[in-house]
């Protein structure tokens, strides 16, 4: 049989191709990624600037306290987000934080770039590729497009994996899992390689691997801070592994993704599913991600096995991973380079050129770009997830070539394989009841959702006004202060400007605004948008008289509660709260009753009350947050954190008695209470994305 380096027209047909995809690159793709920032790499590039300048980033997480700090260092992006990245991804980019943005991408582009030549080098050397291949490997696969594009961080995440893999094979264990425990700690997911060396009982890779990790998790603690560490693994960490850490009814090639737009209602964003069941996706979401990873795991062998089936066995675990990814974002998929280009030079040695040939466009399909129409529903969602079955498909030929070369070494039965197969059952099992307990008591929270229409990704800070309820909305175009009368429906929303509004206070007819600028934020008169009334402030609050009006004042990001005798911008200021205090919000109703979240020492955040001299007492309540005074001065509504999550609680003024307003596994924060002392408006993510809430209302006091 002629080889294929003997057919000249296929070489040059792979030449052209690639000599096409170079100039899409380089005229199209790398100019475009060096004019602007684009979405991904602010976020990384913020977090860093942010521990450069001696920041407190305890709220680093929360999406109006970054968009916050984004827009006081002028950041040429609308709008910007942490969520779900983990702190320590963010050190990568620590020695950029001296550079403008820009910059700072410029030189993040130069590194993608120059990486790609060890990354060749290594997969050329571990799969016998041919340079021509290696190009179009790279040039064929638009998520290193889209990494270049977004200033992501997988094109780094690529190189550590490879290198892994290479040391191994090399003999070098301990280094193979150091560079995975990076890898993991950038992000979670290579953290199942690890079953790799646990099938195989490697201990010293195990082992680097371990110490590896704890080193960086401690660095990253030392420079963070424990606790958004904590923040992120207990408040963020469960909603991602859900798939919920970013819009979950998106259509994408993610498995909860397309069950949840299958399965499950939500009032403004997915309204109408396919069919309405819980138990559906309960059911289906844990199952088939387990039926995906498992041959991964047990098609590990134990025995010493050549180089090409621990190439298959790492192919497998990679591309399962991406699989079975929560939130498989299209530039994820530069990491199918390392799998196809394995599977790619097995095909080629052993002559099986339809099959390469199916593979180059399995491979091509994985990575191309679709865009589901908005309004598509029902099964046709399927239609818009080609990479899904794609991916399956590229993993079933992985295990198949796992299996046949399994067989054909007459392998033993290694009793682990009953052991990995009882753990998942277990697992699965667990994982199906927990999901299901979730899914039916979030629909609790949909008889108290009001129907606001889906103005923004989040709907925030409600506070009632009349008849008349107004808002924050997190758009595309920024953030914007959302007026419903609740008459007849009609919204009214802020003139669209450069300028995120992210707070306001109301008294009658005035209202003051928070617009984010640079270097500080500004409130400005509501009707007067040019008048500023207090200089390098947020969240402001008037007092129940209307005579003075407190506000927030971040140093170094840490909050202090102002407040100011007046409105005018003249008039005399007085902090309320000591500089060691952290405050987060505050519920202010005259200069000696004020109520407020604070964290001491990087504790958890908790409530302060004055008592008339402006001593500031605990109020012992536990990590509680988001304090509202009611009206008539008698309760205190507060969000209290259990379990990961904020519930809301009310607490008499009077007597200290407390009341558990309601316990469902999502978050209820940001509450106000109406005039009449017993209804609460309040910010809930129930059936949504963590912290990507809606506005609700409920009595809680008969």
């Amino acid at each position: 049989m002629t080889t294929r380096e003997n057919r000249p027209r296929v070489v040059w047909f792979e030449r052209v191709v690639f000599c096409l995809s170079m100039l899409y690159l380089c005229f199209h793709t790398l100019p475009q990624a060096w004019r602007t920032l684009n979405t991904d790499f602010p976020n990384y590039y913020l977090a860093s600037r942010l521990v450069e300048e001696h920041y407190d980033t305890t709220r680093m997480y929360e999406w109006t306290w970054i968009e916050r700090e984004k827009a006081h260092r002028a950041i040429d992006i609308r709008v910007l987000g942490l969520l779900p990245i983990t702190p320590f991804s963010t050190l990568v980019f620590l020695p950029l934080a001296k550079l403008a943005p820009l910059a700072a991408k410029h030189v993040w582009i130069l590194l993608n770039l120059a990486i790609l030549i060890p990354l060749v080098w290594m997969i050329r050397e571990m799969t016998g590729l041919n340079l021509r291949w290696m190009g179009l490997a790279l040039t064929l696969n638009f998520p290193l497009y889209r990494n270049f594009l977004f200033g992501q961080f997988y094109i780094v995440l690529l190189l550590l994996v490879v290198t892994a893999c290479w040391c191994y094979l090399r003999g070098y264990r301990a280094w193979a899992g150091a560079l995975l425990a990076i890898a993991g700690a950038c992000k979670v997911f290579p953290i199942l390689l690890f079953i790799f060396f646990l099938q195989r009982r490697d201990w010293r890779a195990l082992g680097a691997g371990i110490l590896t990790g704890s080193i960086a998790v401690a660095s990253s603690i030392a420079v963070f801070g424990w606790t958004v560490h904590r923040t992120w693994l207990q408040e963020i960490l469960p909603w991602v592994t859900r798939g919920e850490g970013l819009q979950p009814y998106t259509i994408t090639a993610s498995i909860p993704g397309i069950l949840h737009r299958l399965f499950l209602s939500e009032p403004q964003w997915n309204p109408r599913p396919w069919h309405d069941s819980p138990f559906a996706y309960a059911l289906l979401s844990p199952v088939l991600q387990t039926l995906i990873l498992a041959p991964a795991i047990l098609l590990i062998r134990r025995i010493k096995s050549g180089r090409e089936t621990i190439l298959l066995e790492w192919s497998a675990l990679i591309t399962a991973a991406l699989t079975i990814s929560t939130i498989p974002a299209s530039y994820n998929f530069v990491l199918i380079v390392f799998p196809a280009c394995v599977v790619a030079s097995m095909l080629y040695r052993r002559r099986h050129w339809g099959w390469l040939t199916l593979l180059v466009l399995v491979y091509f399909g994985i990575g191309f770009p679709v865009t589901a129409p908005a309004n598509v529903s029902g099964l046709a969602v399927l239609l818009y997830v080609p990479r899904l079955p794609l991916l399956l498909g590229l993993l079933a030929g992985i295990y198949w070539l796992l299996w046949t070369d399994g067989r054909a070494a007459e392998r033993s039965r290694d009793w682990t394989a009953y052991v990995w197969t009882l753990a998942l059952l277990i697992l699965t099992t667990s994982t199906v009841r927990s999901t299901l307990r979730v899914e039916r008591a979030r629909r609790q929270e949909y008889a108290y959702r009001l129907p606001l229409g889906a103005t923004g990704f989040l709907n925030a800070a409600p506070h009632r006004e009349g008849m008349f309820i107004r808002y924050l909305a997190f758009t595309f175009e920024g953030y914007r202060c959302v007026t419903v009368n609740m008459h007849d429906g009609i919204k009214t929303i802020s003139p669209a400007s450069a300028n995120d509004i992210l707070s306001f206070a109301d008294e009658g007819d005035h209202t003051l605004l928070e617009q984010a600028l640079a270097p500080q934020s500004v409130i400005v008169d509501g009707e007067h948008p040019s008048d500023s009334v207090v200089v390098n402030g947020h969240d402001p609050m008037f007092a129940m008289d209307g005579k003075s009006l407190a506000f927030l004042r971040d140093d170094h990001g840490r909050g202090r509660l102002m407040m100011r005798d007046g409105l005018r911008d003249d008039s005399a200021e007085t902090a309320l709260t000591p500089a060691r205090m952290n405050v987060y919000e505050a519920a202010y109703i005259s200069p000696k009753s004020y109520v407020y979240a604070a964290a001491d020492d990087g504790g958890y955040p908790q409530l302060y009350a004055t008592d008339g001299t402006r001593t500031n007492a605990p109020l012992g309540l536990g990590p509680s947050r988001y304090p509202a005074l009611s009206p008539d001065g008698r309760w205190l509504a507060y969000s209290h954190l259990e379990h990961g999550v904020w519930n809301l609680w009310i607490r008499d003024q009077t007597s200290g008695a407390l009341r558990r307003v309601a316990d469902v596994p999502c978050n209820q924060i940001q509450a106000a209470w109406e005039n009449d002392s017993k209804t609460l408006l309040y910010s809930t993510d129930c059936g949504r994305s963590v912290w990507f809430t809606a506005v609700a209302q409920r009595k809680v006091l008969p």
